[in-house]
């Protein structure tokens, strides 16, 4: 992505893009939690088409900023209808890995926050030096304002109430099959990670790409630990 020519990177390119990085994530949260996991999506989805819209047209909670490069057809002319499918699947990933790892529910919501922000810090600066999206104001962290981070804390810490509601608090049974469907529903946050990691050594963003290469090793490295631990216990 840090590589193709700008006048390369089609509108359909990039569509095809994240629909294939979305997939995962949405069959291992249907697998695990069956029609649930479906209502999860939809509210989810439905959720970050108003957030993002509501952040384009008021500058709030990320500070303001432009789509500019299309992803797509624009609701009320200004949002991509790809936020639908596109920012889901970092939360799914945060909340599967945050609901295995610990048990008490601050645990869980700090570590899902500590994810899903930490995503960002990768995400962000490497997709503003593509040309996907600017801040108006730029910012300090590679052109990406604080608030953006703050805003990210706001809207995720309102999706993980949304699957508090929807969804079931707790995941495991220690069985492989739950193990192996977690696998796939954090592929989607795994991809992102590495995508958005390598395009930043692309543009020579290096502070972002360190922590892009620690949190997918910590991630990874979870992830073996705890089909190792199920297919023990099975």
């Amino acid at each position: 992505m840090s590589s193709v020519p700008s006048e390369q990177f089609v509108e359909t390119g990039s569509i095809i893009a994240v629909c294939i990085i979305s997939m995962p994530a949405f069959y291992g949260i249907w697998k695990i939690y069956s029609t649930r996991g479906i209502a999860a999506i939809m509210a989810l989805g439905v959720f970050a088409l108003i957030i993002e819209s509501i952040g384009i047209h008021t500058g709030f909670p990320y500070s303001p900023f432009e789509y500019t490069m299309p992803f797509g057809y624009q609701l009320l002319g200004t949002t991509p209808w790809t936020v639908f499918i596109a920012w889901s699947p970092l939360v799914f990933g945060a909340w599967l890995l945050a609901q295995t790892w610990f048990k008490h529910h601050w645990a869980r919501f700090l570590a899902y926050l500590g994810i899903l922000v930490g995503t960002d810090v990768i995400l962000d600066p490497g997709a503003v030096a593509r040309g996907l999206w600017k801040y108006t104001n730029g910012g300090l962290w590679f052109d990406v304002p604080l608030q953006n981070f703050i805003g990210w804390i706001i809207s995720g810490t309102i999706a993980y109430f949304i699957l508090k509601l929807v969804l079931k608090p707790a995941i495991v049974n220690g069985s492989v099959a739950i193990s192996k469907y977690l696998w796939i529903g954090s592929l989607s946050l795994l991809l992102s990670i590495f995508l958005w990691t390598g395009v930043d050594a692309g543009y020579e963003l290096w502070l972002p790409t360190i922590v892009g290469i620690i949190l997918g090793n910590i991630i990874i490295q979870a992830l073996f630990k705890i089909y190792t631990t199920t297919s023990q216990n099975d």
